[in-house]
């Protein structure tokens, strides 16, 4: 059965067109599997030819029409294709891949819309440039001269204008467009507004709120008629700004645009997370510095070590202080920000005159570093999709129902503090069943001996009584234990103060350790005893001894109790989640959870068990339950004039009169790798069953009459990483690992994931995290840490070995080259990482789709000892991700505008997107996030040189409908704080999509035009990196990755060597060669007589030769060096026999000694065994050889071979060898001649000519080679041969090789003859 190769309509295609079809799109192989029978397709499905199956015929014409993505880039051909696909085939079958079944299914096909452009590079920068207008004209033409401030500022209640030259002005909202912003709240009172300034280019306004007017209400929120009118506001975390403008609690979106300084800095100057601490460290030293005053005691060293690092000069933390220090110079007080902390607003009105200018500085400092940082962001990110999909990203919007809202806050507090209240009931009960164990007057001998409450305090403080024997007063607990004492704060409390935190816990506990109690030290923290006879066994588990001063006083300890007959042995620590350089303090944390389930860590105690649990379920609550509380919600009724819905035609929302509104402060490019951040709803957790307050994200609902549509990508990122691998065989699944993240399936054993949990022998949902950790840029010493963590009685000998084994099988083996530096060989994910080290090796280095650049801090040039390689790596992966959600944002900005969709971003998280839609708008909106996604996934391929895309991630592999947000919609949300379920939702695949009526994208908006907008031609990353080196280079890099073992690996660096020598020479003598086949091919045509060498004697009659020898004879005697000239007159000098046609000239390099000919004759043979080595292992394995990426092992041990010849060369010509040829040699250095130049031929006759002739003849009439090797070495009997020596001296025809192609090409003169 064979697949597509050409679309049924449209242009007809070129033959090398078809050609290079039939080279994609190949036989399906009689191996293959299908999961569905291919005959019941209506259309044959497109298979490439390692079985993954391609988008429909008509799908690929609308995306990729038979178009080049690029003008500059080369062409591959059939022949060049086809070799890369066996490549990629071998190396699948290597990892046993080739020939798994994958799935095929019914081909997708329907009409998009149309492409706006001949491109679909074209297409996104049109779509760029329409989400980005006029917003980029207007910051580009953004005021740089600042008006001067008000000399007083009027505290009134709203807006006023202070223009220069006119009286204040009282006004609405600010009348320019262009504005600098920035917010002050009394933080402590409320999260609404107190002041607010703007700056334009014309005036300064100042906003009041009523609440420092009179007023005592707080609720009011600042105007910025922003609704009918674009607005570009700038800001520093100008997120938080927006959250406090009446204009944005809309379902309808602003006009405005709120762009991030903060954002615009972190992308292109920022730090990574490895950078901070280096550049806090800094920053403390250069401020120690400069109050030091000349004091030598400062630690200069570790100043200059610090300064020697340029990156630290050249970047800067977030906070405005520090950007505007970095790019402007200037220097901040903040003094005055601390007046803003009050929980009194008459501090503000007393000191406002101070606080509205400290207020107007932020915002001039906020300008003036726009200024600076804006035209660095379009130096790092210059695609229009870049800034435009900021203005989506950074107008996000979570409804809620604001009495619900309220309702779960309550609830998970509550149940919060019962399940708080249950622990230490269950801990008081077990405190008091410990203390009855003992009786004042009894003996300890019984407690003495548990090794638990022997760790306890026992002495006893007596009962104090008056002389009258009546008790003394203020005595607390007297006649009790001490550790019972002390868990009383004081003498009035009536029950022990004891949480699941305090110290002792796990002595109550009865807490072991791989089956040994658990015991407190106060310098290693929990520790256990080990007798000495399983010290070793510890020891190989990588357990860290306890210091030595502690098994020392815990034996005194011993022996004071009259414990003296145990052995306690030593101390191992108990090992900290953070390694062995932390001493654990607490056994009762979440990270301990899973060592109780593995039974490591086990208890004595009943409760002990529940009590984790209970301690566990109220963790996340823990933890977030500050940032949950003080989220800024709005609710419609304090603002009536708001809440207007996404169809102007409706005035209000019927029945949502509990409204409430969230805007979160996002920061669009929050990190170097330009992702979005926010410490609440971007880290927000999943409903969890036994996790108080886990449904959080369930509490953002839609308003009567909306719903939420949305997905998450698929594999994301590690689809990116794949396909960055499958692009160097232009080929998709073409690497194991594109192949994987393509077809790799759980119940095959085939996925990724799958097949690293049976390297590692752990949990698949634990090798996730290793795969992710690995394709960051996390190393061997991040996989051993990690299996440490999930074993801790792997030894490290253990854990090394098994993160060694899984990243040689992953990440492969290291190769350090000269030629090709340092690169990785050998494993499954080999390609992959060496593009991504290529990428962040660069000088510049760019994401492959946008071509964003990375951070100056971590570009090469900045950085000194430290590379920050795995920030680099990670960088391109995680910056490419963004550079999807991106390209997403923007053509869901068009689709929604061009085909009038009720709908806005609500919020991204990450690689989940969810929009707030009309509810009649639902399946149109469901379309157009699967028409964006095939636009996406069609762009990141052709930008990286492949011309398709698979059918399986061409679409989201479900959109989500629902009215709350959550991950599945099928989440109950039934946790602790929330009993009830929450209804189901609705998830739809494409093929149940392009069923339902009204999903199409029809009747699109005639006003909305794009192709008005400017395209700018754009080299492709990846093209423009492979232009650094040669074809050759890369034919020969890709292969030596390939290899399993080392010496394969150097034996195609040396042919690669041998190759790039050949071609300069060709290059150098461009004339046409003539070899022994086209001689051959001659005389079997005619056109050539058949050579002996006596039909090619330079003399015609014998006494000429007679003539000739006497005449060289008597040269000889007298000691002259004579040239040869013919005894014939008609014979001319140098003479070349007339039936003979030679290649081109030599190069001047060649030498011109026995030695150097031999050598030369040694290459020739060893090309010769390559080719028909090569033959045979090509037909013997079913794959054709390929002229382009041809087997050159032979060659390159032949080229080791002429290396030693070349060293020899020279020994002998110190020694002034004899520079005549003799014996069989002549007729040997003949054959060798036919393949060579003019000139090397015409050089080698020249040699020949000098060769005693009655030697020569003697020679061939009797074959008596052996004769004269007796004489030669009769010549020099003072010279020791080596055998080395011996092969040089006696040319190449001795070896094996040359004997075969010698015996090979008689065989072949004599049946042409």
């Amino acid at each position: 059965m064979v697949a597509c190769f050409a679309p049924r309509s449209g242009p007809r295609s070129s033959p090398e067109r078809v050609l290079t079809r039939l080279a994609t799109c190949r036989t399906i192989y009689r191996y293959r599997q299908y999961s569905s029978s291919v005959e019941k397709f209506k259309e044959e499905p497109r298979i490439n030819p390692v079985g993954i199956q391609y988008l429909s015929r008509s799908l690929y014409q609308q995306l990729f029409g038979g178009r080049k993505h690029s003008k500059k880039e080369d062409f591959l051909d059939a022949t060049k294709r086809e070799a890369l696909v066996n490549l990629s085939r071998q190396f699948l079958k290597s990892f046993d891949l080739l020939g798994k079944k994958t799935s095929i299914s019914e081909p997708i096909s329907f009409q998009l819309p149309k492409l706006q452009g001949n491109s679909l590079d074209e297409h996104f920068q049109k779509l760029g440039h329409f989400a980005s207008e006029p917003y980029r004209t207007m910051c580009s033409d953004k005021f740089n001269e600042i008006v001067p401030r008000p000399r007083e500022w009027i505290r009134t209640e709203g807006w006023m204008r202070y223009e220069p030259g006119k009286e204040p002005q009282r006004v609405s909202s600010p009348l320019e467009d262009t504005l600098v912003f920035d917010v002050e709240t009394l933080y402590r009172i409320s999260s609404y507004p107190t002041l607010a300034v703007a700056l334009s280019d014309k005036a300064w306004y100042l906003w009041c709120s009523p609440f420092i007017c009179g007023s005592s209400k707080v609720e009011h929120l600042i105007p910025m008629n922003s609704m009918d009118q674009n607005r570009l506001i700038i800001g520093h975390n100008v997120g938080y700004d927006r959250a406090r403008v009446l204009d944005e609690y809309n379902f309808r979106p602003s006009k405005a645009f709120y762009l991030d300084t903060q954002s615009l800095h972190v992308a292109s100057s920022g730090l990574c997370s490895r950078q901070r601490p280096q550049f806090v460290k800094s920053q403390k030293l250069k401020s120690i510095r400069d109050t030091s005053d000349g004091d030598e005691e400062l630690e200069s060293t570790h100043l200059e070590n610090l300064e020697e690092d340029p990156w630290l000069s050249v970047s800067a933390m977030n906070s405005l202080s520090d950007v505007a220090s970095l790019h402007c110079g200037i220097k901040m007080q903040k003094e005055p920000r601390q007046f803003f902390e009050t929980t009194d607003k008459n501090d503000v009105i007393d000191n406002f005159q101070l606080l509205a200018n400290y207020c107007a500085t932020d915002v001039e400092t906020t300008s003036r570093v726009f200024d600076k940082v804006f035209p660095l962001f379009l130096e790092k990110c210059p695609h229009p999709v870049s800034f435009g999909a900021l203005r989506s990203l950074s107008s996000c919007i979570l409804p809620t129902r604001h009495k619900q809202w309220n309702e779960y806050l309550r609830s998970s507090e509550s149940v919060y503090q019962e399940s708080k209240l249950d622990i230490e009931s269950k801990i008081i009960q077990i405190i008091e069943d410990t203390v009855k164990l003992y009786q004042p007057g009894s003996s300890l001998e019984a407690i003495n001996k548990d090794p638990w409450m022997r760790q306890l305090d026992w002495s006893i403080k007596p009962l104090r009584l008056t002389k009258k024997g009546v008790p003394t007063k203020n005595q607390k607990l007297p006649g009790y234990p001490e550790w019972y004492r002390s868990l009383f704060p004081n003498k009035n409390a009536i029950k022990p103060h004891i949480t699941i935190k305090s110290r002792i816990i796990p002595i109550f506990f009865k807490l072991s350790w791989e089956g040994y109690p658990a015991v407190w030290t106060d310098d290693n923290g929990w520790c256990f005893p080990v007798p000495n006879s399983m010290i070793d066994k510890f020891k190989s588990k990588n357990y860290v001894l306890a210091d030595e001063g502690v098994n020392e006083r815990y034996r005194k300890e011993l022996q004071a109790k009259g414990v003296e007959s145990e052995n306690p042995g030593v101390f191992f620590k108990i090992p900290h989640p953070n390694g062995p350089d932390n001493n654990c303090k607490t056994l009762l944390s979440k990270p301990y959870i899973h060592f109780f389930e593995k039974g490591i860590l086990t208890s004595a105690s009943e409760f002990a068990h529940d009590a984790l649990k209970i301690n566990s379920c109220g963790s996340y609550w823990m933890s977030a339950r500050e940032r949950i509380l003080s989220q800024f919600v709005v609710p419609q009724p304090d603002f009536p004039e708001a809440f207007k819905p996404l169809k102007s035609s409706d005035d209000k929302h019927k029945g949502n009169q509990d409204l409430g509104i969230i805007l979160p402060t996002v920061i669009p490019m929050g990190t170097v790798t330009r992702r979005a951040v926010e410490n609440t709803w971007l880290t927000a957790s999943n409903a969890k069953s036994n996790r108080i307050g886990s449904e959080l994200k369930a509490q953002i609902r839609a308003p009567e009459g909306y719903c939420f549509v949305g997905a998450d990508v698929d594999s994301e990122e590690l689809w990116i990483a794949s396909l960055v691998s499958d692009s160097v065989f232009n080929i998709h699944g073409g690497t194991a690992i594109g192949w994987m993240c393509l077809e790799g399936s759980k119940n095959e054993g085939t996925d990724l994931h799958t097949k690293t949990a049976h390297i590692l022998g752990c949990s698949r949902g634990e090798a996730k995290i290793f795969n992710y950790g690995r394709i960051y840029g996390a190393g061997v010493k991040f996989a051993a840490h990690l299996l440490k963590k999930f074993n801790p009685s792997l030894s490290d000998q253990e854990a090394k070995a098994t993160a060694s084994k899984l990243y040689e099988s992953t990440k492969g083996k290291t190769k350090t080259s000269k030629i090709f530096k340092r690169f990785w060989y050998g494993g499954s994910e080999s390609i992959l990482f060496n593009k991504l080290e290529s990428i962040a090796e660069q000088d510049v280095p760019r994401t492959p789709v946008l071509g964003c650049g990375i951070t100056v801090s971590l570009m090469k040039r900045n950085l000194g000892a430290n590379s920050f390689l795995p920030s680099r790596i990670n960088w391109a992966i995680q910056s490419s991700g963004v550079d999807y959600l991106h390209l997403l944002a923007c053509s869901m900005h068009y689709l929604i505008a061009k085909y009038n969709i009720n709908a806005r971003l609500s919020i991204s998280i990450h690689d989940e997107i969810r929009f707030l839609v009309a509810e009649e708008d639902k399946y149109k909106a469901a379309m157009a996030l699967q028409v964006s996604n095939i636009w996406t996934r069609a762009i990141f391929c052709e930008q990286l040189g492949i011309d398709d895309l698979p059918q399986n991630c061409a679409f989201f592999s479900a959109v989500d409908i629902d009215h709350v947000m959550r991950k599945e919609v099928d989440m109950d949300c039934v946790t602790p704080s929330n009993p009830n379920p929450i209804p189901v939702g609705e998830t739809i695949d494409m093929r149940k999509l392009l069923e339902i009526p009204g999903s199409a994208l029809e009747d699109p908006k005639e006003c909305i035009e794009v192709s008005h907008f400017p395209y700018k031609y754009r080299e492709p990353v990846f093209a423009e990196y492979n232009k650094a080196y040669s074809e050759e280079f890369w034919k020969y890099f890709l292969r030596m990755q390939l290899q399993n073992a080392k010496w394969k690996v150097d034996a195609l660096e040396s042919a690669y060597i041998q190759e790039t020598t050949d071609k300069e020479f060709r290059t150098e003598n461009p004339e046409e060669m003539y070899g022994l086949l086209d001689y051959l091919k001659d005389l079997k045509r005619g056109k050539k007589k058949r050579i002996t060498i006596m039909d090619n004697a330079p003399f015609e009659h014998a006494d000429q030769w007679v003539a000739y020898t006497m005449s060289m004879k008597e040269e000889r005697l007298k000691g002259k060096n004579h040239q040869r000239h013919a005894a014939n007159p008609s014979v001319k000098k140098n003479w070349i026999p007339t039936n003979v046609t030679v290649g081109p000239v030599q190069s001047p390099t060649a030498k011109s000694t026995p030695a150097g000919f031999f050598e030369q004759a040694a290459s020739a043979a060893g090309r010769c065994e390559a080719i028909k080595a090569h033959a045979q292992a090509s037909f013997e394995s079913g794959v054709e050889a390929s002229d382009q990426l041809s087997n050159p092992i032979a060659r390159s041990d032949l080229e080791s071979a002429d290396e030693k010849t070349r060293v020899s060369n020279k020994k002998v010509s110190q020694r002034g060898r004899r520079k005549t040829v003799g014996n069989k040699k002549a007729y040997d250095i003949f054959y060798e001649c036919i393949d060579e130049s003019r000139k090397h031929a015409a050089s080698r006759e020249e040699i020949l000519n000098k060769t005693d002739v009655e030697e020569v003849v003697n020679d061939v009439l009797n074959d008596a080679s052996h004769k004269s090797s007796i004489r030669r070495k009769a010549r020099r009997p003072k010279t020791k041969k080596t055998a080395t020596q011996s092969v040089k001296k006696d040319g190449i025809r001795s070896s094996t090789l040359f004997k075969e192609m010698n015996n090979t090409s008689k065989d072949e003169l004599q049946a042409n003859s």
